[in-house]
């Protein structure tokens, strides 16, 4: 069974499409095949590969719940699901019904041999977000090392803890600091509560870089625009420390521990 992963922060701005992005050419490189799905009426996902989209071929998908449409990129073994503003209609379309079963269905149709598919969620907890964390059994938050990223942190624990009741199988599996500036001490003090929060789920930080800015601007992942820099490095760091701390971007899904299980909103609230 494909693992299934939602990159989301509720607020804007922290690195989310650039780690969702990152992360899946980082597998794909490791030899994964991937499937990345741009669920953002913003497209910024699909552009950061190279793929301009309106976004009606995915929201046709979803209306008729049939197969996901697919198109390949220029990065070996990742493909991808575009998004663009048409699919903002979603949120109108499907507010009434079960919408955040739709997007499921969509991809259980979906035929490919993937080993993963990672989805950049839309930085709000609207029926698109909640769709991603009903196909997924892994969360991934990108967060800004500063205090308002720790709230969008919070916000996210009460996110999922809703969901886990219609889909027990979803955790938050890994917190993935980004925009890292460790020569300020406000950084060390927002690490210093990020792994208390969450206790062996904080990976190795990705630093505020010029190559990771430069990279959207070119249609590519950091890895096909700068190979040898520092936001490269980082990312293919954080890829590593996943599949060895919490399985993801491995081929199989980790049998999970009781004691594996993220902080209860009460205990974040009260850090």
């Amino acid at each position: 069974m494909k693992q299934v992963v939602s990159v989301v922060n509720l607020k804007g701005g922290v690195g989310k499409t650039t780690t969702a992005v990152n992360l899946a050419a980082c597998w794909a490189e490791q030899g994964k095949k991937v499937l990345l799905v741009d669920l953002d009426p913003q497209g910024s996902a699909s552009i950061c590969v190279g793929r301009m989209s309106t976004g009606r071929r995915l929201l046709d998908a979803m209306q008729k719940i049939i197969a996901l449409p697919v198109v390949p990129t220029d990065v070996t073994g990742l493909d991808l699901v575009p998004s663009g503003p048409e699919l903002v209609t979603a949120r109108q379309i499907f507010i009434d019904g079960p919408g955040d079963e739709i997007f499921s269905s969509c991809l259980r149709q979906t035929a490919g041999e993937w080993d993963c598919v990672i989805i950049d969620c839309p930085p709000s907890l609207d029926m698109l977000t909640m769709s991603s964390l009903m196909a997924s059994q892994h969360v991934i938050v990108p967060v800004e090392a500063s205090f308002l990223g720790m709230n969008g942190v919070r916000q996210m624990v009460s996110a999922v803890e809703s969901a886990k009741s219609r889909n027990p199988e979803l955790e938050i599996r890994a917190i993935i600091p980004c925009r890292a500036q460790p020569r300020r001490r406000i950084h060390w003090e927002i690490m210093d509560r990020l792994d208390e929060m969450f206790p062996g789920k904080v990976s190795p930080i990705i630093h505020e870089n010029v190559s990771l800015a430069e990279a959207p601007g070119r249609g590519k992942p950091v890895i096909l625009t700068a190979r040898i820099s520092r936001g490269s490095d980082d990312y293919r760091l954080v890829s590593l420390w996943l599949a060895e701390h919490v399985g993801l971007g491995e081929k199989k899904t980790p049998e999970l521990s009781t004691e594996d299980v993220s902080p209860s909103l009460e205990e974040v609230n009260s850090l």
